[in-house]
């Protein structure tokens, strides 16, 4: 037997740590001394200790790992928590993967442009949401506020929850603006009037940015959201959502304009 400042010089790992396995009984000491309360260890011990340190460095937690180096575990069970183990890498480094896209994204706009951008685009889940609706063809896009006002008319205040619209048809490809003006409801109110459309708004990810109507121009807001969707692989799969987010229509409001996104392809891909 060997005290157990040799044991860990021999296995290249602190006393402390030793000491913590042994009273946790993950690797109790061979032997204790009940005079002097020295432990001490077998170089037998080094083969489990090193079975510990391999699984702790494959990010295993102390509890995995007990049931891990357990005398009766099988070999299907010491398989089945590594397939977990695996899937949970597996996502962690996609995550990070995405991240170091988006760092990707960051250098080459710089390098293109010269200036960091001048609006934050962020790929995110928006829940879905109950809502009142009330769609028809405009002639300007500044109809929608007619069309929120005569929404929120026909509800309680301590209903409405916020703002916005979702244009179906923007006029790009014709002279025809499609909006559907959206009054979002408290999910805790069971009861609305008969005389509103009520809708659910579906889940999905967008790509969002935040502008301010009265002192900027939406389109280089709208032309950064796609513009970053694209270059980290996804491309717009839906109508333009915006969430009105200072005031109870656009005009003088900050506003939140939402691309729905689906994956294209990842950047670099062919």
């Amino acid at each position: 037997m060997i005290r157990i400042g040799e044991f860990a010089r021999l296995a290249n790992v602190s006393i402390k740590l030793l000491r913590h396995y042994d009273e946790i009984g993950l690797l109790p000491a061979h032997a204790i001394d009940r005079g002097t309360g020295y432990r001490y260890y077998s170089v037998t011990q080094l083969p489990l200790l090193n079975r510990l340190l391999v699984y702790r460095s494959l990010g295993f937690s102390l509890r995995e790992i007990r049931g891990l180096v357990r005398v009766d575990a099988s070999a299907g069970e010491l398989r089945d928590m590594l397939s977990v183990r695996r899937a949970a890498l597996a996502a962690r480094i996609e995550a990070e993967r995405a991240r170091l896209d988006e760092v990707e994204v960051r250098i080459t706009q710089i390098d293109r442009e010269g200036h960091p951008p001048s609006h934050e685009v962020v790929i995110r889940s928006v829940d879905a949401a109950a809502a009142v609706s009330l769609r028809r063809a405009c002639d300007s896009y500044d109809e929608v506020t007619e069309l929120l006002a005569s929404l929120r008319s026909k509800l309680s205040a301590r209903a409405v929850t916020g703002h916005g619209a979702i244009w179906h048809d923007c006029g790009r490809d014709s002279d025809r603006i499609d909006c559907e003006a959206l009054v979002f409801l408290d999910p805790g109110r069971s009861s609305h009037p008969g005389a509103v459309n009520l809708v659910r708004v579906p889940a999905c990810t967008v790509a969002s940015v935040v502008y301010d109507e009265a002192t900027e121009d939406a389109r280089p807001a709208y032309r950064a959201a796609i513009d970053r969707a694209s270059r980290l692989g996804y491309r717009v799969a839906g109508p333009i959502r915006e969430h009105y987010l200072s005031h109870t229509a656009p005009g003088s409001a900050m506003i939140e304009a939402q691309f729905p996104l689906e994956l294209a392809t990842r950047p670099g891909a062919s």
